[in-house]
């Protein structure tokens, strides 16, 4: 079973060999948004490990049952919406006979009848595309980092000339190298910055967007179904109150019309067992939760990176602040009085990826008062 999860496994690198990135809390999340989804994706297909997708009694046999089968599955099937009013006595949550009582029949015929209006059938026809789905929202969240590793192109990793590796024996061509081209490129680096600062944008754009994408899928049912789902996650499967089985039936009801040997169209209902919905509950029960903590985390940081932005003397404090050495923080401080947000953005990630970074700041210093 685990070799299913092969191609996600490349994405997380086990070897220690790393490439120095521009470090960003909001596109993390999105690529850990993005391996989780195609896990979920991997999972509710993964047929051999859950059995068939449907199994309907349909009274056929060979052919004509799985033409039944197939059909109910490829269309919808379908559970009543009021069937604790109709009838309590109910083998199913949600299904039940779909006729009921004519309301103006006052002839005393028991047998006077009407078939159930559409807006008392819930219809299930979502989970054939739920693995389609998955897979197109593990794709959108890799967008932002796609686009950003577009743009970036090795440019930060060149910019570090292999600073964020230990060396042996003498580096001082490499910290030359790294300093003099960040001081000559002073103030040419907010382009690159302010699209790094878009791509997180888009990426809360997309976390924000994911959710109502969801909820919309699984028809408005997606902001309330967590929380309710938690309550009851360990609730009896028939439990009519089960808001479980709202969203994902376990059993349904599908209709199938032929025609008879004369020619009249013959109506035969079935009855059907979607194993796949037992995957799919405890799936979008992790998603939910997942994507709304996606959604604040890169909400936060978005914010604080927009004031940031904004605001000159905070983002310069907090560099200094963050250098441990006193010389560090007095040669930052005279760097930082040339530095725009890009050039600010640059050195903060070079903090975080470079091993020589105090004898960077002392060589940039000097390159600056030349």
């Amino acid at each position: 079973m685990f070799s299913l999860f092969d191609d996600v496994k490349k994405q997380i690198s086990t070897s220690g060999a790393t490439t120095a990135k521009v470090g960003s809390v909001i596109l993390f999340t999105c690529k850990l948004c993005m391996m989780i989804t195609t896990l979920a994706c991997i999972l509710v297909t993964a047929k051999t490990y859950i059995g068939d997708n449907i199994n309907c009694i349909t009274g056929y046999e060979k052919q004509e049952h799985q033409a039944i089968e197939t059909y109910c599955f490829i269309t919808s099937t379908f559970t009543l919406v009021d069937l604790e009013n109709n009838n309590k006595n109910t083998a199913h949550p949600g299904v039940g006979p779909i006729t009921r009582p004519h309301p103006d029949h006052q002839t005393g015929d028991r047998d006077s009848t009407t078939t159930a209006p559409e807006d008392d059938l819930r219809r299930h026809a979502y989970y054939q595309w739920v693995p389609m789905v998955l897979f197109l929202q593990a794709a959108v969240f890799y967008f932002p980092i796609w686009i950003w590793n577009l743009i970036d192109k090795g440019y930060f990793q060149a910019a570090l000339c292999g600073l964020d590796k230990v060396h042996i024996g003498d580096y001082s061509k490499e910290i030359n190298s790294s300093a003099k081209f960040f001081a000559k490129s002073l103030t040419h680096h907010r382009s690159y910055a302010i699209a790094f600062l878009l791509c997180e944008i888009t990426a809360f754009a997309i976390s924000v967007g994911n959710l109502f994408f969801t909820n919309t899928f699984l028809g408005g049912q997606f902001f309330k179904f967590g929380p309710s789902a938690l309550k009851y996650l360990g609730r009896n499967a028939t439990d009519p109150s089960n808001p479980l089985n709202e969203i994902f039936p376990k059993v349904a009801k599908c209709t199938w019309y032929k025609y008879g040997p004369s020619g009249t169209i013959q109506q035969h209902d079935s009855l059907c067992v979607l194993p796949l919905n037992i995957v799919n509950e405890k799936t979008y029960i992790f998603l939910w939760i997942m994507y709304i903590v996606a959604a604040i985390v890169c909400g936060v940081f978005l914010l604080i990176r927009i004031l940031l932005f904004l605001l000159p003397r905070v983002r310069n404090s907090l560099l200094v602040h963050r250098a441990r050495r006193p010389e560090t923080k007095r040669d930052l401080m005279t760097v930082l009085l040339k530095c725009n947000y890009g050039d600010w953005f640059l050195m903060y990630n070079f903090r975080t990826s470079m091993v020589y970074f105090r004898e960077w700041v002392h060589l940039v210093k000097e390159e600056i008062l030349k």
